[in-house]
């Protein structure tokens, strides 16, 4: 199973993955020296023994093997997303399977995509004057995050206006908007100051840029606070939210950037609508599917071995990684996300605008082990081009690792909203001043 998930991995492995894969194959090559041998030392009586023994051991293997199959076969269930068992979705992914959820998603609308819009450019939006399903969240006649459904924040001049854009971190997902850390910031600075919460759950850092460019200027902010978490980055490598992250339940694609001789250049805009999209007879025919970093084709494809229950759980708990693209690797997420936060502090300053880049930090940064090279990476490129950003780690860490988010969940609690308040407020008044 290690060297399945690995083959096409194998150069560029860390010391760790290295042992995971050379410890298997040395205790393997260690049993087959001893069984040899045994074999050769012994004479005809230790012969029969032996084989006896051998026998002895394939038919235990045999039977777990059936045991195996057996309770897969028995304990597997369908899940909207395909055939489960314990926990593990079974791999090969259906196109079929995949385009009737999102068509019933798309059908039952308003649901948990009740405050989105498709939005041909950024892929989906907050809609304006919506409200959610559940009544948690609420938009302006803008389709900004607000208080009351329907109020223009236009017809409320304010002497400074900050803008914040992000992800659902920034939009305060799961929290009502009181408790939402722009909220909290707009009330610590006072009445002179107004929050506009541009926030869109689910967007990558390419999305956050292009909600700025086109949503966000035209207000000429005071200043802009652009948040964002390790994940967005990856998800700046994604086209179909659907097939690299099944479990959100977004029926949309979203643009894409890449990089031509240092230069962004923009694909898949406008984007495949979802009728566009489900109208596909393969997840093949998608446009722009091999810049999806979510996209491994070999999931997609059937193998005589998926006749066994058993060994479809096993490849599916351990997969393949697929080969190794440079347009979808950690190169690419590193330079792809650091010249679209470049191209944001660039274009905000040239039009007056104190532009903030912060990194929030999610659950996952306060795990030992978690690798943050990513992050670390970007905002390396971004210290070395001079830029001013807050990395909020350290300050919301002071918490303690599980206060700062809603039990069980990775959004912030009222409580780690409010420390992301208190520890941009001192770089904010300063931003302002300055």
């Amino acid at each position: 199973m290690v060297l399945n998930r690995y083959w096409d991995r194998l150069p560029p492995h860390t010391i760790r993955q290295n042992v995971f894969i050379l410890a298997p194959l040395a205790v393997l090559l260690a049993s087959g020296v001893y069984i040899s041998v045994c074999y050769l030392r012994a004479g005809r009586s230790g012969t029969r023994r032996l084989n006896l023994t051998l026998a002895t051991n394939l038919l235990a293997v045999a039977g777990l093997f059936v045991a195996g199959e057996t309770a897969v076969r028995m304990f597997s269930r369908l899940t909207p997303l395909g055939s489960s068992f314990a926990g593990t979705l079974l791999l090969p992914r259906s196109w079929d399977q995949v385009k009737a959820r999102n068509a019933e998603l798309l059908k039952h609308a308003p649901s948990n995509i009740s405050y989105f819009v498709s939005d041909s450019l950024l892929g989906w939006a907050v809609g304006r004057s919506r409200r959610s399903a559940d009544g948690l969240y609420l938009s302006s006649a803008e389709g900004l995050r607000s208080p009351r459904s329907g109020m223009a924040y236009a017809d409320h001049p304010s002497s400074h206006r900050i803008a914040i854009v992000g992800d659902s971190y920034t939009f305060g997902l799961e929290v009502p908007f009181h408790e939402s850390w722009g909220f909290q910031l707009e009330r610590a600075l006072g009445d002179e100051f107004a929050v506009l919460n541009f926030g869109v759950d689910g967007y990558g850092v390419d999305q956050a840029y292009l909600r700025y460019d086109r949503d966000v200027r035209p207000w000429r902010p005071t200043l802009t606070i652009f948040g964002f978490v390790q994940h967005d980055l990856y998800r700046s490598l994604s086209v179909y939210n659907f097939v690299t992250f099944p479990e959100w339940g977004f029926p949309f694609s979203k643009p894409r950037f890449t990089l031509k001789a240092g230069t962004l250049e923009l694909l898949n805009a406008p984007v495949i609508g979802p009728s566009d999209i489900f109208a596909k007879q393969s997840v093949t025919d998608l446009p722009f599917i091999g810049y999806d970093a979510g996209y491994n084709p070999d999931a997609w494809r059937w193998h005589a071995y998926y006749s066994s229950r058993l060994l479809r759980f096993l490849v599916s708990r351990f997969p393949r990684w697929p080969p190794l693209d440079p347009e979808v690797g950690n190169g690419a997420l590193q330079r792809i996300n650091a010249e679209l936060l470049l191209a944001f502090t660039r274009r905000a300053a040239a039009e007056g605008t104190v532009p903030l880049v912060v990194y929030l930090p999610s659950r996952n940064d306060f795990w030992t082990g978690q690798d943050l090279s990513s992050k670390d990476s970007v905002l390396a490129v971004l210290h070395r081009a001079g830029v001013h950003y807050l990395d909020l780690t350290s300050c919301i860490g002071e918490l303690g690792p599980e206060k700062p988010f809603l039990p069980g969940r990775r959004h912030y609690s009222a409580e780690g909203n409010a420390a992301v308040a208190r520890c941009l407020l001192p770089a904010v008044r300063h931003d302002l001043q300055r």
